[in-house]
């Protein structure tokens, strides 16, 4: 009798310390998919986006949209990395424009400040990285009969989440998807996502030994606060769980994974597709080579290491 109210004890001790610190709470409310269906309303949509107000923001951080005047064949939606905007992917937005893409780059709540260290960033949930790419792929729809939705980190994540709930996106490119981190191991990721939350909220330099003189793109943040990793970390954990027991819905997933990324864990990044693959979702995992020895943000040409000529013609 007592070895069983021990048992019923450490039991009940587990789920709580389970229920603390691994559970992550689901998201909160999200906007239902309403996809636009004619290209006016969606040029609209998206203007209005890119001119709504949010103090500090810069004007060369601002939404982008480059259409042909009418709905084409392909549209694509373009979304940016953490503390990044979406200036960085102006130049490639071009590339796709000029390949007959009507292109829809939004930006993410908080990012293109002036200030290069905002606390504002702090505020960033994972509801917003959710609501953010949903309103853009309702956008896209309107854009082109066939959309595709590209994601960089953050933006990779964000359109991992989509991936599980937007049947009407053709294609997912998830290029060095921020589902998992080099400095966390992946195993203990619920537990890394619950500290960011409650710790407290330091600010970590991208460059600890330069800090604000390291190179790199004038329109990108010197760092982040910890409260910020949170809404990766968290969106980050759900989705993995919701991998474990469903496949994506999108119709197809590319996931392109950076073997000299100095941020993101390809091992937990191929495990996710492993649980994809074990739905029978429809995944191409492509490594770029080694040999290019790439840094993680493999998108923006003022970053000093680029080497966008090699990389945006695979994408």
């Amino acid at each position: 009798m007592r070895r069983a109210t021990w048992f019923l004890a450490g039991a009940a001790a587990s789920y709580a310390i389970y229920r603390t610190l691994w559970r992550q709470p689901p998201l909160g409310v999200i906007p239902q998919a309403r996809p636009i269906q004619t290209y006016a309303e969606a040029e609209s949509a998206a203007n209005a986006l890119i001119t709504a107000y949010e103090p500090g923001v810069r004007p060369d951080c601002t939404g982008k949209l480059l259409t042909h005047g009418r709905q084409t064949d392909r549209a694509i939606v373009l979304l940016h990395g953490f503390t990044n905007c979406p200036r960085q992917f102006y130049a490639l937005a071009e590339r796709y424009f000029e390949r007959g893409y009507n292109v829809f780059v939004p930006r993410f709540p908080y990012h293109g400040l002036y200030h290069r260290a905002p606390k504002e960033l702090s505020n960033l949930t994972s509801e917003d990285l959710v609501r953010t790419g949903m309103t853009a792929v309702d956008i896209g729809r309107g854009l082109g009969r066939h959309l595709t939705v590209l994601g960089l980190s953050m933006g990779g994540l964000t359109a991992a989440w989509l991936a599980h709930h937007r049947a009407d996106i053709d294609r997912g490119v998830l290029v060095a998807p921020a589902l998992a981190f080099q400095s966390i191991p992946f195993s203990l990721m619920p537990a890394y996502a619950t500290f960011a939350r409650v710790a407290p909220n330091r600010f970590y330099w991208w460059d600890p030994e330069r800090k604000g003189s390291a190179p790199g793109p004038e329109h990108g943040y010197y760092g982040f606060h910890v409260r910020a990793f949170h809404a990766l970390l968290r969106l980050a954990v759900l989705v993995g769980q919701e991998a474990a027991t469903s496949a994506p819905v999108t119709r197809s997933l590319v996931v392109v994974v950076n073997p000299t990324d100095e941020s993101i864990d390809n091992d937990g990044v191929r495990a996710i597709v492993r649980r994809w693959r074990r739905h029978g979702a429809n995944v191409l995992l492509y490594e770029i080579p080694a040999a290019w020895s790439l840094i993680h943000d493999l998108i923006d040409p003022a970053q000093p290491t680029q080497q966008i000529d090699r990389v945006y013609p695979l994408l």
